[in-house]
């Protein structure tokens, strides 16, 4: 018998080697593509930046020279007036030089000069101005230095003005402030409908160095929505140009570019929206980051769909028709190969030659093997009639026979060859050779030996119990004839138990598990009768010869007792399997041939 292969693990198909091993060559082009994208995209949004800034420096362009020119402006008159101021010029006649000279320039509202100890010797206008109640003017005596702010309401012109701060000096040393104010109009970023500037811009503003602002286009009060809303514009002041994407007080998504325009005074910060073209670039969006991991998919997508198609597609075809042919053994008459590359159509062809010369060998070999299986029933068919013609010429010889002792003999000899006729009979209507239905062989043999025993007028009960077990001719040959042999010694010395007025035989045929089978044969016996049958005319001990000789053939053991009533024939063998060895005449062992 031959043990069951263990299962084994099914190995990686074809389709996911190719996915793995194109994935594994693509990975280093993946890896320098990333680098290349992500120096690209650095270098992109470096440009983008400095394109931004340039932008926001070109927008802001009108708002940086109204700064310059009153920064210029303020220098001039403190050169002059703030000169004359100090060294105790008259008061009344500076402030109306100082009041001429604004009413020449046209775009300053107001002007004064702050000295270092907070008095303002001249000043434009007719109103006194005490310092006090000014906290600019306080902050800029005790921090000086050049300054620009937004007063929403100009006291003078009751206005928003933007106040330029400028410091002159005196013998090299700082004696005080020029001040003048702009009417915040007159800043290109407030006034309504300007067009100056690139577009694209959401909004530009400017502011000082403390964060403050100063104008924006839109109005100061809505530019305040579009302003970062975690982001100090003072930190921004002082700090080199830059553009950066944050988010809005108003929650949106902006780009950001700040840009000096007069260093340590005012700055500009030019708003774009984050879809803008030009803004795109500073933010990084998933796409960009996600094009190589892209590209290297689509690369081993593509890959595979070619090997798919080329080799893949064809090879399972080519597996499923070799599965096709194992089940059905059927090929398909036309040959199409579907595009199939040269070397995968060399091998398809190769198949349907071999299947087709696989299936011409097993036409020869079936019509060989029904051609002996004929021939083997034919003899088998022969050998039964030839049996069954001695039988007939025996029968007739015992009719001629005078003496008890001979008929006996010829009776018991006929029995025997009428056991080998049935066998054979039993062999050639079998349709498989290799086995026997030994249960079916015993049913006919017995029953065949019980028609026997009634038409010879005795009267004997038989009972089977015969299992339908496959055995092969080796075992069936010695099987029967031991069966037949046993039967026959119990229903010639089968008697009557007490009490009862009709002999009984059993036959039992079954199998013990293990591969093995066992064979009992009983028959009741009188009291009074003798522990073992006993040969009456026959020579002594043929019978038990004979049945010791085709237990030995079949490889089993015999136990023959007697308990109380029943005489019992035991016979307990293993099953062989079939073995295609050379046919070797069926022999009793140290017993004459018949």
């Amino acid at each position: 018998m031959i043990d069951k292969a263990s299962p084994r693990l099914r190995p990686m198909g074809l389709a996911a080697r190719m996915i793995l091993f194109l994935s594994l060559a693509l990975v280093p082009i993946g890896v320098v593509a990333y680098f290349q994208t992500a120096k690209l995209q650095e270098e992109t949004r470096l440009r983008s930046q400095l394109s931004l800034v340039a932008l926001t420096e070109a927008g802001a362009l009108a708002e940086r020279q109204t700064v310059l020119r009153a920064q210029g402006g303020a220098q001039a008159l403190g050169a002059t007036m703030g000169q004359e101021a100090m060294l105790g010029g008259d008061p009344a006649t500076c402030s109306a030089r100082l009041s001429s000279y604004l009413a020449a320039s046209p775009g300053y509202s107001f002007g004064l000069v702050l000295t270092v100890d907070g008095n303002v010797p001249c000043r434009s206008g007719d109103q006194d101005i005490d310092i006090a109640d000014f906290p600019r003017l306080q902050a800029i005596v005790e921090n000086p230095g050049s300054r620009a702010w937004l007063n929403p309401n100009g006291p003078m012109s009751r206005r928003p003005v933007i106040v330029v701060a400028e410091p002159f000096f005196l013998g090299g040393e700082l004696a005080g402030h020029v001040l003048l104010s702009v009417p915040s109009a007159l800043f290109a970023g407030d006034r309504a409908g300007d067009a100056t500037g690139p577009s694209g811009f959401e909004d530009i503003v400017t502011f000082n160095q403390d964060g403050e602002l100063l104008t924006a286009r839109n109005g100061v009060l809505q530019a305040a929505e579009h302003l970062p809303a975690d982001l100090d514009l003072a930190s921004l002041a002082g700090a080199k140009p830059q553009s950066f994407a944050a988010r809005s007080v108003d929650g949106e998504t902006r780009v950001f570019a700040a840009a000096p325009l007069v260093p340590g005074v005012v700055y500009a910060l030019g708003i774009w929206s984050s879809t803008n073209a030009e803004a795109e670039a500073i933010t990084v969006t998933g796409i960009a980051k996600a094009l190589p991991l892209l590209m290297w998919a689509a690369s081993v997508i593509v890959a595979f769909l070619a090997v798919n198609r080329l080799v893949i597609r064809h090879i399972k075809r080519l597996s499923r028709r070799m599965r096709i042919f194992a089940r059905t053994r059927r090929i398909p008459e036309h040959r199409t190969h579907l595009e199939m590359p040269a070397e995968l159509a060399e091998m398809e062809d190769d198949f349907l030659d071999m299947a087709d010369a696989i299936l011409r060998d097993e036409a020869q070999q079936e019509n060989a093997l029904r051609e002996k299986t004929i021939l083997l029933k034919e003899v088998h068919h022969r050998v039964k009639n030839n049996l069954q013609l001695i039988s007939s010429i025996m029968n007739m010889q015992i009719r001629q026979s005078r003496e008890p002792e001979t008929k006996f003999v010829l009776q018991r000899l006929q029995d025997r060859i009428r056991s080998l006729a049935t066998i054979h009979r039993n062999l050639y209507q079998t349709e498989d050779l290799g086995h026997v239905d030994a249960g079916a062989l015993l049913v006919d043999l017995v029953g065949q030996m019980t028609d026997m025993t009634e038409v010879a007028g005795e009267s004997i009960k038989v009972t089977t119990d015969l299992e339908h077990i496959e055995t092969v001719p080796d075992q069936a040959v010695p099987l029967s004839l031991l069966t037949a042999e046993a039967l026959t010694n119990a229903m010639k010395y089968a008697s009557p138990p007490a009490g009862l007025s009709q002999a009984e035989v059993s036959v039992r045929f079954r199998y013990e598990g293990g591969g093995r089978a066992m064979l009992e044969i009983s028959n009741s016996v009188a009291p009074e009768g003798p522990s073992e049958p006993e040969m009456r005319v026959e020579p002594a001990g043929l019978g038990s010869r004979l049945i010791q000789a085709f237990t030995t053939q079949l490889g089993g053991s015999l136990t023959q007792e007697r308990q109380a009533d029943i005489y019992r024939v035991h016979v307990a063998f293993a099953l062989k399997d079939f073995e295609a060895d050379e046919t070797v005449p069926t022999k009793v062992p140290n017993v004459p041939d018949f």
